[in-house]
């Protein structure tokens, strides 16, 4: 791991169970990942934005001492051809325009542009492909260069990346007409449209990386924001992206453009840290601060689960990597004066036990953390929240109203760019905070989907609490896993009768073991309360968005979220996380991984989209009525299945006790006495925890053109006489005059051309004959 001053890169990751790979980026699912990245990347895209403003806007201007170190942009891409069949032919000259030096100029001065794609082991794979070109500084680039190709540091690196299409063709997204007025560009569809499959899937195929590796570089450093730019042929688009979205800039070409290139890579060399996108908040420990953190790591996992030698070791590298440990600030809110700072207080962190693997939302990452001040263990909550209240807050408020199992809060605030004066009144300026969410009603910005696109503000906060523990996936058996989760229930009913308010995403990942004294049961905590709501009198929540873990919510939520979330709710997908883990970690007779995973997947996660929302539940609801997926399933414990049945019947009487247990479920006693009566048996098991794979069936999937396959564009005869798919674009996309020279067969017409042409068309057969925004099939 390398720093510079005030900057931290290439930050360890989660690590699997059996420390094989980063959690959540094996590659055998890259090409699944990057088909959901591209699905939600949908939603949150604003563009096209004029180049000229999004530079202005997202750079600060270079000053005059520096303007001196900046070639000159004259001619500055003039070997770039304006197509090609594969993306080398254009990476290649441009990597050595970008690296273009004299003794006391360059193009970005202080940062090198290298060729990243080539340093993996099998470059055209989803899960292994890397950026065509990554842009460094000097430091960084030969710390790259000293690690092996398998790994992934050209992303933990990286200041910004390039990825490159060979032709305009396969630009993502398309433009409407310069001049168009506010009514054309709010019916324009600024996402492209294919008939030719091939085509379509090559472009989904190229962007969705595109997102894979900014996800990665906000997931190996830490960002606020990271700039990107993709390439079409010679035609470039620069991106913006953060925890609101993306902002995409109009395309122009660098040929006859150059300028424009140009200034913003000169702006971002010349630009400090945290105007590049860096959070300067965190920062490289000290040797001393290492082996404190260290030390005071390892005595709480012994402490946790008792463990010695080999699998004491390997407990700790899933908290700490040596070399990498961090110091983390925490601009602290007074408790005693909500509106002001206390101080700036800092924690040790180094390995998280959880990392966003997407870009958009609150985006949290969890560390074990050691208070620099006193040594204690804590855990440090690292996350994008919306406004509102903040979590810290929300716990200090069960706290102060005696609800149980929840955490006690250490310190919480947001994170400023700079730490604000102690006492003195906060306000949101300088905090850092999302900016997609600010352009989104800019007169610029298409429809996206033909909807209009509205994100939400993020707001980087840090809270930490005073409870360290593993998940329920580290349970020891039966046991255990139901007596943490009754603990779970009290927080649940505490907080309803004592504070009105309701968690709202009761899920696997929301609850930890705490081992508070030697030898005693482990404690289960209810954490997260970030999503919870107040209740009115009715017991529903205020907020009547759908809101939690999709494969944990009850089916009213799945089907009816308009009805409001209940207390009831929450304790349906209590029940859904007990039988989630048993499935996961108890002994029974659905022994194949095949078999589980589908059982798990049609069960807990299958949904369908219709009417404009998702839908799902109906496995559920058919287990309600008549228990059809607990009869395909039989565990080797009777108490697990007797206490599953049981609750299910509260649940969802069967029909011979619906008139009697009526209010079995809407009264949450029953619940509470029969659970607490159950744990009184002496034969629950203690130990009998397994690890039951859930493994995906293998598919074969269907081969998709990669950059090897080279890319023939669509000639004029290809393309409808009367196709309006193509939007107009600045008349810089033509080929240059010295390559129609040079060529001895006619160059594909510009895409501004095709309009032209395609609108004379158009006026003379009618208005019927135009297809707005579906691109055309090639012939």
């Amino acid at each position: 791991m390398s720093n510079t001053p005030g900057c931290v890169y290439h930050v360890p990751m989660p690590i699997d169970d059996d420390h094989a790979c980063t959690r959540g980026l094996n590659p055998s699912s890259g090409d699944a990942r990057m088909k959901k990245h591209l699905r939600d990347s949908r939603s949150c895209t604003v563009g096209p934005m004029p180049v000229e403003q999004f530079i202005e806007k997202f750079l600060p201007p270079v000053s005059t001492e520096r303007r001196n170190e900046i070639l000159s942009s004259r001619r500055a891409f003039s070997r770039i051809p304006h197509g090609a069949p594969t993306p080398r032919e254009i990476y290649k000259p441009l990597l050595d325009a970008l690296n273009k030096s004299t003794k006391y100029k360059s193009r970005a001065p202080g940062l090198v542009f290298e060729n990243a794609s080539v340093r993996s082991e099998m470059p055209h794979e989803p899960g292994f492909m890397k950026p065509h070109i990554c842009c460094y500084t000097v430091a960084n680039a030969q710390a790259v260069q000293r690690t092996p190709i398998t790994s992934r540091a050209d992303l933990g690196y990286a200041e910004l990346f390039i990825e490159v299409k060979p032709d305009v063709f396969l630009d993502f997204f398309v433009d409407p007409p310069s001049d168009a007025d506010a009514e054309a560009i709010a019916a324009h569809e600024f996402v492209a449209r294919y008939d030719n499959d091939k085509i379509k899937a090559r472009v989904d195929r190229s962007f969705g990386q595109h997102i894979m590796y900014t996800t990665e570089i906000f997931a190996r450093q830490h960002r606020a924001f990271v700039f990107s730019i993709t390439m079409a042929g010679s035609s470039a688009r620069l991106c913006r992206w953060d925890r609101s979205g993306l902002i995409v800039s109009r395309l122009f070409d660098i040929r006859e453009r150059p300028d424009l290139l140009c200034e913003f890579l000169a702006r971002f060399a010349c630009a400090s840290n945290s105007q590049r996108g860096h959070d300067e908040t965190v920062v490289m420990a000290t040797s001393d601060e290492e082996t404190l953190f260290r030390d005071a790591i390892t005595q709480h996992v012994q402490a946790q689960l008792g463990v010695e030698g080999d699998a004491l070791a390997k407990a700790i590298v899933e908290h700490y990597e040596p070399g990498h440990v961090m110091t983390m600030h925490v601009h602290a809110i007074d408790m005693n004066n909500p509106e002001c700072v206390r101080g700036t207080e800092r924690f040790l962190v180094s390995r998280p036990v959880t990392v966003p693997l997407y870009i958009t939302g609150r985006c949290t990452r969890g560390y074990w953390a050691v208070q620099l001040e006193t040594g204690r263990v804590v855990f440090m909550k690292d996350t994008w929240r919306l406004p509102g209240d903040q979590e810290g807050t929300i716990i200090n408020e069960l706290n102060a109203a005696g609800v149980r199992n929840v955490p006690t809060v250490v310190a919480h605030g947001d994170v400023y760019f700079r730490a604000p004066p102690a006492e003195k009144k906060l306000t949101l300026s300088g905090v850092q905070h999302t900016k997609t969410d600010h352009y989104c009603k800019k007169s610029w910005a298409c429809p996206v989907l033909n909807k209009k696109v509205a994100v939400s503000t993020h707001i980087h906060y840090r809270l930490v609490v005073g409870e360290v523990g593993y998940g329920l996936e580290r349970i020891r058996g039966t046991r255990e896993l139901l007596s943490a989760t009754y603990d779970v229930f009290h927080a649940m009913r505490d907080a309803s009768d004592k504070a009105s308010r309701i968690h709202r995403d009761i899920s696997i990942g929301n609850i930890i073991l705490v081992q508070e004294v030697e030898g005693a049961p482990r404690k289960g905590y209810l954490i997260d309360w970030e999503t919870s709501d107040k209740v009115d009198e009715h017991g529903h929540a205020f907020d009547r968005v759908r809101t939690g873990t999709w494969r944990f919510m009850s089916t009213k939520i799945l089907e009816n979220p308009e009805r409001g979330h209940t207390l009831q709710d929450d304790m349906e997908s209590l029940l859904y996380v007990i039988l989630y883990c048993s499935l996961l970690h108890l002994p029974h007779d659905v022994r194949k991984p095949a078999d589980l995973h589908t059982f798990i997947y049609n069960f807990f996660d299958y949904s369908s989209y219709a009417a404009g929302r998702l839908h799902g539940g109906d496995s559920k609801l058919a287990n309600a009525g008549n228990r059809t997926w607990m009869q395909r399933v039989k565990f080797n414990s009777e108490n697990i299945t007797d206490w599953l049945n049981t609750v299910m019947d509260y649940h969802y009487p069967p029909r011979h006790l619906r008139r009697e247990w009526w209010d079995r479920w809407s009264n949450p006693d029953y619940l509470d006495n029969f659970w607490g009566a159950f744990l009184e048996r002496d034969d629950l098991e203690k130990d009998d925890a397994v690890n039951n794979k859930a493994t995906k069936p293998i598919q074969r999937i269907k081969t998709i053109e990669d950059s090897r396959t080279p890319f023939i564009a669509p000639s004029r005869s290809e393309v409808k006489d009367n196709d309006t798919s193509i939007p107009a674009q600045p008349p810089i996309l033509g080929a240059s005059r010295k390559r129609l020279r040079q060529t001895s067969t006619p160059p594909p017409p510009r895409r501004s051309e095709r309009l032209r042409a395609s609108a004379t068309t158009g006026e003379q057969q009618g208005s019927d004959s135009v297809r707005p925004n579906k691109r055309s099939k090639a012939r």
